[in-house]
């Protein structure tokens, strides 16, 4: 019992880190209430882009779970199925937000920022990819994904 106390607040206080050869550095995020949704975080070098994108990776304090590694390093074969499939939701959201249609080349307005998974395990699938806007109208835009559909855009301004 008190073991599991002191450890628990030792993974709060002294979060483990570990350099991940496939994600570079992580950090672990410790849920105390619900240590089933504790996850690694980092930035990772998108291949696709070649920028630096924020992920969380669902895990333990071993590291990150196998199925969320595999979903991560098979998001940049798929990049540009999901850029396709998220592109109508971008184009509403620059439309609403800054009256201009999306370019063919969506990087000349808006930056890749990153990737979320909450549970590798469940069916269907939930995840979501993230940009930026560029220029002067600053928007965060996440759009949630269900498998490989996306799902309707959310705007932070």
């Amino acid at each position: 019992m008190h073991m599991s106390i002191f450890h628990n607040l030792k993974l709060r206080l002294s979060p483990l880190r570990i350099n991940d050869p496939d994600f570079g550095p992580l950090l672990f995020i410790f849920i105390p209430n619900a240590p089933d949704q504790s996850y690694w975080e980092g930035e990772w070098t998108f291949p696709k882009t070649g920028s630096k994108i924020s992920i969380g990776l669902p895990g333990d304090e071993h590291g990150p779970h196998s199925a969320a590694r595999q979903f991560y390093l098979k998001l940049p074969g798929r990049f540009e199925q999901i850029i396709s499939a998220a592109r109508p939701e971008l184009q509403k959201v620059l439309s609403k937000w800054r009256q201009q249609d999306l370019p063919p080349d969506i990087f000349t307005v808006i930056t890749l920022t990153g990737f979320g998974l909450e549970n590798p395990k469940e069916q269907p699938l939930r995840w979501d990819i993230s940009f930026e806007t560029t220029g002067d109208t600053w928007l965060s835009i996440t759009i949630p994904f269900v498998r490989d559909t996306a799902q309707p855009s959310i705007v932070d301004t």
